[in-house]
C-alpha cells in the first residue's frame, strides 16, 4: 500500500473509516473462498479474524457509543449488539476447531455472509442516520485513528492466535 493510499484509509471521518473496514474485510473473506492450502486459509483466517475484532472493538467503544441515547438508534444498536455476539461465536468455532475439520469451509462461508449482512445493515441504516445528525464525525474518526494504532501495538487477541 502506498503512503498515500495509508494516509487516505487513516484519514477522515468515522463513517469513511469504518467503510473502509468493511470493504479490507469483505475482501479477505472473498480471498479465504478461493484459498485450497490449508496454511494459506489458517494464516488469512488468522488475519481476517483479527481485523474483525479489532474492527468490532472500535464499533463498541467508539462508533456505538456515540449513537446510544441518540433518537431512533437503540433497535439498530441492540441488533448490532447481538450480530457481533454471533459473529464471535462463529469465530470461537472456526479457531478451535481443528483446521482438518470438515466443517471448516462452511463456518468460513457462515461468518462471511453473517459480516456481510451486518456491513450492509450499518452501511444502510447506522450510517446515512449518523451522518444527518450532525454528529462529530471527523473527531470521531482522530479517535478511530487514534485508538486503532493503541489496538495494534496490543496485538493480535489471543483467540485470533489460533487460527494461524
Amino acid at each position: 500500500m502506498s503512503t498515500d493510499e495509508r494516509r487516505q484509509k487513516e484519514e477522515g471521518d468515522a463513517l469513511a473509516l469504518l467503510h473502509n473496514d468493511h470493504v479490507d474485510i469483505l475482501a479477505m473473506f472473498e480471498g479465504l473462498r478461493s484459498l485450497s492450502a490449508s496454511r494459506s486459509v489458517s494464516r488469512t483466517l488468522s488475519t481476517a479474524c483479527g481485523l474483525l475484532v479489532q474492527h468490532a472493538q472500535i464499533e463498541f467503544e467508539l462508533f456505538y457509543p456515540a449513537l446510544r441515547g441518540l433518537s431512533g438508534f437503540e433497535d439498530v444498536l441492540d441488533a448490532a449488539r447481538i450480530e457481533h455476539r454471533t459473529m464471535n461465536e462463529l469465530i470461537s468455532e472456526l479457531v478451535h476447531a481443528s483446521p482438518r475439520n470438515g466443517l471448516r469451509a462452511s463456518r468460513i462461508e457462515a461468518l462471511a455472509m453473517y459480516v456481510a449482512h451486518h456491513f450492509r445493515e450499518e452501511e444502510e441504516k447506522l450510517f446515512p442516520r449518523a451522518r444527518s445528525l450532525g454528529i462529530d464525525l471527523m473527531a470521531l474518526g482522530r479517535q478511530i485513528v487514534k485508538r486503532r494504532a493503541e489496538i495494534e501495538l496490543e496485538g493480535q487477541p489471543a483467540a485470533c492466535k489460533q487460527a494461524a
